[in-house]
């Protein structure tokens, strides 16, 4: 350890770390959440606030939800990268929610094909994302941007979440 005789970690440095390049693998900035219901909450869904539950998060379960959060981390092997917690408060919990980055996210493409660059917001199938059709409603609804398409059906698209 660094600035402490009791390390937690194999690198725990108490202070400040300034570096000239820092190389993380993984591919998001995740925060780690409690959900609500986490029955059939899998990597890759899109969550949203649970306005009954403070700081807890639900499973995205209507379209354009102003609400949405962000995407479960780990779906179709990307990892996190950066992970942000103060663990005993409400600042923590069990699941890594990506708020910023590139991961994978379950869509459905009943409301249209989605292509690399369609707006992605929260649809009616629960925790899917679907394209943005209605961009009045989708105000505050975005989870951000398709970087591959989906044609028909269900399935995963690699989405460049910047909440919106």
């Amino acid at each position: 350890g660094i600035g402490t005789a009791n390390p937690q970690a194999k690198l725990d440095v108490v202070g400040m770390v300034k570096a000239q390049v820092l190389q993380i693998t993984g591919a998001d900035i995740a925060e780690p959440f409690n959900l609500t219901d986490t029955q059939a909450v899998q990597p890759g869904m899109l969550v949203a606030i649970d306005a009954n539950n403070p700081g807890h998060l639900r499973m995205a379960d209507k379209a354009y939800d102003r609400t949405v959060a962000g995407v479960i981390s780990g779906a179709n092997g990307i990892n996190t990268a950066v992970i942000m917690k103060q663990e005993g408060t409400l600042a923590d919990g069990s699941h890594w929610v990506a708020l910023s980055g590139r991961v994978y996210c379950w869509a459905d493409a009943s409301n249209g094909p989605i292509e690399p660059g369609d707006l992605l917001t929260t649809s009616d199938t629960p925790g899917h994302a679907m394209k943005v059709t209605d961009h009045i409603r989708a105000q505050g609804a975005i989870i951000g941007k398709a970087m591959t398409s989906l044609k028909q059906g269900q399935g995963l698209v690699l989405v460049l979440v910047t909440l919106q």
